[in-house]
């Protein structure tokens, strides 16, 4: 049986993913994500067969949340004195929070196992192969927050992703979230 790679994010508006597109560059030997692929990780499921992704996607559509504003919250790294990666950090909102609670309890219940690392949502820009943080500081130092810094959220995702993992990314279900979000 043939097995796909999973996780569930939730999407950017095309004005967001053109702000951030402008970031790119500035940091030898990094890996820049394509504009298309930007998006806040829920929760990653890795490689799975085909009828628990049947199963998983079953279960995230009976995930009930109110659609929301997320907020931007300037630019980070991961990876401390080596840093593996630079991002756009999403402020931990209420509403993101209980979203990721019910995705995470709706993968549960699917069957599979328990998410190991903290939530925290962000927007991967570049994956950093020389891990120089001098580098990293300058870029991060150097970037103006992007424009918009607040988005619309009406929906999540099921996305797949090349077998072992990099895009370019797919959203293979959408599941629309309660009501609206006055502007």
């Amino acid at each position: 049986m043939s097995a796909t790679r999973l996780f569930v994010a939730i999407g950017l508006p095309q004005v967001l993913r053109d702000s951030l597109a402008l970031t790119q560059g500035g940091i030898e030997n990094a890996r820049w994500i394509e504009p298309p692929d930007y998006h806040v990780t829920l929760r990653f499921i890795g490689d799975t067969e085909l009828t628990m992704a049947d199963r998983v996607a079953e279960h995230l559509g009976r995930v009930r949340a109110d659609a929301f504003t997320l907020h931007t919250d300037g630019f980070g790294s991961f990876g401390g004195d080596g840093p593996r990666s630079v991002h756009l950090k999403i402020r931990p909102d209420a509403a993101l929070v209980r979203l990721q609670h019910q995705v995470e309890q709706a993968c549960r219940d699917a069957g599979l196992t328990p998410e190991g690392r903290r939530f925290v949502p962000h927007v991967t820009i570049a994956r950093l192969r020389g891990r120089d943080r001098e580098a990293a500081a300058r870029w991060l130092s150097s970037r103006l927050p992007p424009v918009p810094d607040r988005f619309a959220v009406a929906s999540f995702g099921l996305y797949t992703a090349r077998p072992g993992g990099g895009g370019p990314y797919d959203e293979a279900l959408s599941f629309p979230l309660s009501g609206t979000i006055a502007s």
